[in-house]
């Protein structure tokens, strides 16, 4: 009886488990997921990225095209809005889809006094000019009148006379056309601008020579009536004899009518009714 019993036990096992393989390899499908919260963060990146991709001026012409309805100037301080307005050549109610960034960017660079320029275009018709100006660190005078040169030596506006008036005269043999960096007169002015780093005033006179003039920058300092001959190379070493030169020996200086530094360590002075003597510096 109880083999009986252990055999029907095993049978009915045996097509138990027929069944449940039979559900497993062909068994209904399982119903689809639904759509998690992640699917919809993806769907609202791609729709960003076909924004960008698009670009501002698909937006601008989506529907009625837009109009400039403000111009907003950043950076002037020289120049007026009106007049950095007019150097880009747009006004409130000029086409939006008629204002093209880069063209608008590449108008202001060409103003004399815009160094640097960028332009955005806002939503709902706002157009950003945005400058930087070129700043005159020198003089130099032109038939048109004293031309401000910049950092780059680059003569680039007529100034003001009082504009003028404070900065340091450039005289060169070969002075570049308006508009022209030189890097002689660039480099000469950044000579000259280091002197009150130095605890010295700013040359009322820059004087550069010829690339074949062994002189190559002489200054000419407020009070002083010596010309101060730099040379070509070695301007910090030189700049530093000439200022222990003035604490030390300030009398001496005063009577001299040249002070050459173009010698390792050493100030040669010249008076007008004395030899040339070396100053060790």
């Amino acid at each position: 009886m109880e083999r009986d019993a252990r055999r029907r036990r095993e049978r009915a096992q045996k097509h138990l488990d027929r069944v449940r393989n039979q559900r497993v390899r062909g068994g209904a499908a399982r119903p689809p997921r639904p759509a998690g919260p992640g699917w919809f963060v993806l769907a609202g990146f791609g729709a960003l990225a076909l924004g960008l991709w698009a670009g501002e001026g698909a937006l601008a012409n989506w529907g009625e095209p837009w109009r400039v309805e403000r111009v907003e100037v950043l950076g002037a301080e020289r120049l007026s809005g009106r007049e950095v307005a007019e150097a880009a050549g747009v006004a409130p109610g000029a086409a939006w889809n008629m204002v093209e960034p880069e063209r608008t960017r590449r108008a202001l660079a060409e103003h004399a006094w815009v160094a640097d320029a960028r332009v955005a275009r806002l939503p709902g018709g706002t157009l950003v000019l945005e400058v930087r100006e070129r700043e005159p660190m020198a003089v130099i005078e032109a038939r048109s009148g004293p031309l401000g040169v910049d950092v780059e030596g680059r003569p680039f506006a007529v100034l003001e006379a009082d504009e003028a008036e404070a900065l340091p005269r450039l005289k060169c043999a070969s002075a570049p056309p308006p508009g022209q960096p030189d890097e002689r007169l660039a480099q000469a002015i950044r000579v000259a601008r280091s002197l009150p780093e130095r605890g010295l005033d700013l040359p009322e006179e820059i004087a550069v020579g010829d690339e074949r003039d062994p002189e190559g920058v002489v200054l000419r300092l407020p009070g002083l009536s010596a010309r101060v001959v730099l040379g070509t190379e070695e301007f910090d070493e030189r700049l530093g004899v000439l200022a222990e030169l003035l604490a030390q020996r300030k009398s001496e200086v005063e009577a001299s009518s040249q002070i050459d530094l173009r010698f390792a360590g050493q100030a040669v002075l010249s008076g007008p009714k004395e030899e040339s003597k070396p100053q060790r510096g």
